[in-house]
């Protein structure tokens, strides 16, 4: 008898564990060759793509969860760069920085997880900002990438 209810309980974890596995399976997902394709399709009314960004962002993708919380990334040319930066606002060059993305974002980098450490951000190149969106960007100037939530 403790035979069968060893079992059971272990099939009985082992199902928890797949349903908390599973819970990724809500975010749904956007990708967008501009800003203009973001629009028609509803990402920028729906918040999931900052109203801001640049006209000339491409290669935007964003993964949402039906209570709000968002990722994204995009790529953006040199010559609008002082248009982002008038949306990024600040640099965070201290303190704590949260960002827990949905496992089933491939496209999110590890080192913008949290823990963030802020100093190895900035060691890849990133810098964080605290925008006047409430969103939180990490961009990388250089590359012309970056990547945002909230």
């Amino acid at each position: 008898m403790r035979g069968v209810l060893g079992v059971r309980g272990v099939l009985g974890v082992l199902a928890v564990l797949q349903v908390l596995g599973c819970s990724d399976l809500r975010v749904k997902v956007g990708v967008f060759d501009s800003v203009a394709e973001a629009r028609a399709a509803g990402a920028v009314a729906a918040g999931w793509v900052p109203e801001a960004l640049p006209t000339s962002a491409t290669d935007i993708r964003e993964g949402h969860l039906p209570d709000g919380r968002h990722w994204g990334v995009f790529t953006f040319p040199r010559a609008e760069e002082a248009a982002l930066r008038a949306l990024v606002g600040q640099e965070i060059t201290s303190g704590t920085v949260e960002c827990d993305p949905p496992g089933r974002l491939e496209w999110w980098p590890r080192v913008v997880q949290t823990p963030v450490n802020i100093e190895q951000v900035r060691a890849t190149g990133f810098r964080l900002y605290r925008a006047t969106d409430a969103r939180t960007y990490v961009v990388n100037w250089g590359q012309g990438r970056a990547y945002y939530w909230r």
